[in-house]
């Protein structure tokens, strides 16, 4: 079978390797739709260490066709979305558990919308920790298709004001359809000086900083009230593999803020509300899915992704392997 390797920075091959074999416990899935993540791109930037990486490996966002079943408890034919897998999942096929490993996909609407049900699922998963949106002054720094994803969210709960930040003007036209009421681009104004006009000098409520770097966060205290919260979605690990920011506490301190971390997600509480949503038509993620590209181009889709983002105006790449 098909399977891609990350062989070192920046650099995917594809390789044959053998096809696994359905055991007791396990599930046999052939891989339909598989999604770059921006946990993917350190590995692929060279951040982390260890290459050649895991065959398959850093692929987790996926959906596939069950192809075997030994106790019976999924059937032939059924679509589900990954859970708990043996492997990465930039290959054709791996092996799921068969209890607590997939969540069982409608098969009349499009791979890559039910596909968003994880990542959509992950976002779903910090609101449990925080208290009430309704009415809130809301900043989400970060305009990804994760921002995107809080927009909607945030617009779903009741937020008053949503308010998009990022450097990409068309991150920030996409984060007016997924619900932003309000964008701001830094290199082009002030942070400050534009959230205190949006919000009648008040400050957001509420910040997620859904990037991951030290520039964002240690921008947080200066847009948000005192006692605001913060949630801390961006995985850390842009800019060194253990994952260490560079923080102004002191400022965090003095604004007495209270930081939130969220990575979850508990798949059957979070992904299951999430695919709800999405069949419901609650939330239209559509706009996030901006390219879909055979298998074979995976080298492309991380060029695209997370060297060359502007030029293809990419948000989530989605790789099709059926």
């Amino acid at each position: 079978m098909r399977a891609a390797q990350l062989t070192a920075p920046r650099q995917w091959e594809l390789i044959e390797t053998d096809k696994p074999e359905p055991v007791d416990g396990k599930i046999l899935v052939r891989m339909e739709r598989v999604a770059v993540c921006g946990s993917d791109q350190p590995p692929f930037c060279g951040v982390h260490e260890g290459y050649p990486q895991p065959i398959g490996t850093t692929g987790h966002e996926g959906l596939g066709i069950i192809e075997a079943c030994p106790s019976g408890h999924y059937q032939e034919g059924e679509r589900v979305l990954l859970w708990g897998f043996d492997r990465g999942l930039f290959q054709e096929y791996v092996l799921a558990d068969d209890k607590g490993g997939c969540i069982r996909l409608p098969t009349d609407l499009p791979e890559e919308k039910v596909l968003m049900s994880q990542l959509l699922g992950t976002v779903i998963h910090s609101f449990y920790k925080i208290g009430n949106i309704i009415d809130q002054d809301v900043l989400v720094i970060g305009q990804g298709p994760v921002g995107l994803l809080f927009n909607a969210v945030l617009r779903n709960l009741g937020a008053r004001r949503i308010i998009a930040l990022d450097k990409l003007d068309y991150r920030l036209e996409v984060g007016r359809q997924m619900g932003a009421t309000h964008v701001i681009n830094p290199t082009q104004q002030d942070p400050a000086t534009a959230v205190a006009q949006i919000t009648g000098g008040a400050m957001a409520d509420l910040v997620i900083e859904a990037v991951g770097i030290t520039e964002t966060l240690n921008l947080v205290p200066s847009l948000c009230r005192r006692n605001a919260q913060v949630i801390c979605f961006g995985v850390p690990d842009k800019e060194h593999h253990e994952g260490l920011y560079n923080i102004k506490v002191l400022d965090m301190l003095r604004q007495e803020l209270r930081l939130t971390f969220s990575v979850g997600p508990n798949p059957d509480r979070d992904y299951r509300p999430a695919l709800d949503w999405i069949v419901q038509d609650r939330i239209d993620v559509g706009p996030i899915v901006s390219h879909i590209l055979p298998f074979d181009q995976i080298q492309q889709a991380f060029v695209m992704a997370f060297d060359e983002p502007e030029p293809h105006q990419a948000l989530k790449i989605v790789l099709n392997l059926s």
